[in-house]
């Protein structure tokens, strides 16, 4: 009995847990009414905000287009200050005030504090400056260096026609027979318009607005363009000219591997002119433009069916060696298309074997052998470069290994699996072919012979020199290394080893890395800075091929470096 009368009843710290429990549900509560009571107001404020703004640009549809400018209702007279309308019939009192005070009213109605107009001019991306490869979208007008003159369109600017202070002003241009604004005539505006209420944007809409939307004109501003495909010249490809014997015989001579199939260069001399090859909508007018879209240099009419197909002495002598950028734009009535511009390189020089190495007898069993490819320009601009796919390297008639760098065209006779150059036999002679070509189908070929004789005994040491880096001040990461030679039986470079304070940096295990056997040098970088005025010690230890005398066959030396305050 006295057991279940401990068990019965409700105590205090009952009563606590209690009403804290009711007290989170009663905040939850609340809170999850005040958040319902919050959305249906941003919901209803969406829905009468959206229905003003819908509203609102109806009646900017009824404004002329020269008159829409940027607006703030919050400034006096809408931050307009100026004349308005033609220079030889000028106004001082905004024309179409009367909608933007109805606009004004009506958006108070709302509860709507302050409204603002932005306004972007937008015209077609014909430059692509965003690097899409499309030439029919939108950009902005432009203008980084503040000249008032559009980065990529100089016929797109703005224009003081009188000579007041600005710019809502329009005039008769001569030159386009028509009316025209004194700001960017682009026909096309970005407008952008919010509503605020108690100092925050409650709500942003943008739409375009354009000149021809009550007209029905179409151009440029309004988005309609004719089509216009060039299929040749293909985009960043390559030009040759065969207009003397060096290039002639350069493009004629014969190698071992074909070029692939996304390689393309196509000829351009005045023998035979560059073909311009394409399709627009038929019987319009193509003009071709070279490195600007200010002079046409060719014309040329589509046929019933839309192509075009000439070869253009024109565009080809308005050509400059190095890159060039051909336009092509089709017109038909008060329609043109958008430019489809292609890039090609003029290449004026054949690609250049030279640096052929080695030649006569040579004392070493792994001699650097190699040459140098290059493709350069004969003057000015960039070369096609070399094509890397029909380089082609041959020692006695079979094809090798080799390693190229494209940066400074050096190419060698290595193992692609140890990166290292090949063994060779005491006593053999060895033919050499090199095989190349550029991107612009001009190929070269060269030719060199050498034999190997390797001394035996060999009564001198391996040599040492240019040991680096040595005495005080040194970088606090600097490079260490030197070279190692020997003239009569040539360095053994799995005998080389590097060591740094003691420890071996460099091996047979790691010399491909830090072996250059066209130099013959030995190089090591630290993996990390070394402290200022700490004392360094190197040691390399090097082995030449021949094996008697046994005590000139290796070579230890050491030196010394302090690094800098």
């Amino acid at each position: 009995m006295r057991r279940r009368k401990k068990q019965n009843g409700f105590g205090l710290v009952e009563a606590m847990i209690a009403i804290f429990l009711l007290s989170i549900l009663s905040l939850t509560i609340a809170y999850m009414y005040q958040y319902l009571s919050i959305v249906s107001v941003k919901l209803r404020e969406n829905t009468y905000t959206s229905r003003l703004s819908s509203t609102v640009f109806a009646k900017l549809k009824t404004v002329e287009y020269y008159y829409l400018f940027p607006f703030d209702s919050a400034l006096p007279n809408y931050g307009l200050s100026g004349n308005y309308g033609p220079v030889a019939l000028q106004k001082t009192v905004y024309p179409y005030l009367g909608v933007l005070n109805g606009i004004t009213s009506l958006a108070s109605r709302y509860h709507v504090d302050r409204w603002t107009l932005e306004v972007k001019f937008k015209l077609r991306d014909v430059s692509d400056v965003n690097g899409n490869g499309l030439f029919g979208d939108l950009r902005d007008f432009t203008d980084s260096n503040g000249d008032t003159i559009d980065d990529y369109d100089p016929s797109v600017r703005y224009y003081k026609a009188n000579a007041d202070a600005d710019y809502y002003d329009t005039y008769i241009s001569t030159s386009l027979n028509k009316t025209v604004s004194e700001l960017p005539d682009t026909n096309l505006k970005e407008v952008t318009l919010k509503f605020y209420k108690r100092g925050k944007v409650i709500h942003t809409q943008t739409d375009l607005i354009s000149l021809e939307m009550l007209s029905g004109i179409e151009n440029k501003g309004s988005g309609s363009e004719l089509k216009m495909f060039i299929n040749q010249p293909a985009n960043d490809t390559c030009l040759y000219d065969l207009s003397n014997p060096a290039r002639q015989n350069s493009f004629n001579t014969g190698i071992s591997k074909a070029y692939p199939a996304e390689v393309a260069a196509y000829r351009a001399d005045t023998t035979f002119p560059l073909r311009l090859w394409g399709e627009t909508v038929p019987l319009a007018t193509v003009n071709f433009y070279v490195n600007s879209m200010t002079t046409v240099k060719d014309t040329r009419s589509a046929d019933a069916s839309g192509n075009f197909d000439h070869q253009s002495p024109a565009v080809t002598s308005a050509l400059n060696e190095g890159e060039n950028t051909i336009y092509a734009q089709a017109t038909k009535g008060t329609y043109y298309s958008p430019y489809a511009p292609r890039r090609v390189i003029l290449d004026l020089n054949t690609p250049v074997i030279s640096g052929t190495t080695p030649s006569g007898t040579v004392g070493e069993f792994m001699p650097y052998v190699g040459a140098v490819l290059q493709d350069t320009a004969a003057s000015t601009g960039i070369p096609c470069g070399i094509c890397q796919e029909v380089i082609a390297l041959k020692v006695n008639g079979a094809e090798v290994q080799y390693i190229y760098d494209q940066a400074s065209g050096r190419i060698s006779w290595k193992d692609t699996a140890t990166n290292m150059p090949a063994l060779l036999v005491n006593g053999n002679s060895y033919t050499v072919v090199l095989e190349g070509g550029d991107n612009a189908y001009y190929k070269v070929n060269s030719t060199w012979t050498f034999t190997v004789a390797v001394s035996e005994p060999d009564n001198s040491e391996p040599a040492v020199a240019n040991k680096i880096p040595l005495g005080s001040n040194t970088d606090f990461l600097p490079e260490i290394g030197c070279r190692v030679f020997d003239n009569q039986s040539g360095i053994d470079p799995y005998s080389i080893a590097l060591k740094f304070d003691g420890a071996v940096v460099v091996s047979s295990a790691n010399i491909a890395s830090h072996w250059d056997a066209e130099t013959g040098t030995v190089s090591y970088t630290p993996p990390a800075a070394l402290s200022p005025g700490s004392y360094h010690t190197c040691e390399i230890t090097v082995s030449h091929w021949a094996n008697t005398p046994a005590n000139k066959k290796t070579r230890v030396e050491s030196w010394d470096f302090t690094v800098k305050f």
